[in-house]
């Protein structure tokens, strides 16, 4: 289940955007995301340290170009029976 959040603010830092967003996916489903999809100009600015947060994004990153610009959906990929058997 994914979680879609997007806001265009060019003043609020990619990485602000992407803990407000994994803030509401936690309370809205009780437990924390495991990735993140985004455009890849996005993707690269959170792979890209920073003086205020200089450390690695707060999730794994999977950059999909049919995404919006300033668009993140964070969650859980859904298991599919495929993948319970392996």
């Amino acid at each position: 289940m994914f979680l879609g959040w997007y806001d265009p603010d060019r003043k609020k830092p990619v990485r602000l955007k992407l803990a407000q967003a994994i803030e509401r996916y936690e309370e809205k489903f009780g437990q924390a995301p495991d990735l993140v999809l985004t455009n890849p100009v996005d993707a690269g600015d959170l792979r890209t340290p920073t003086k205020a947060d200089p450390g690695d994004p707060a999730l794994p990153i999977q950059e999909a170009a049919y995404i919006p610009r300033w668009t993140f959906y964070v969650g859980r990929p859904e298991e599919t029976p495929a993948m319970l058997a392996a």
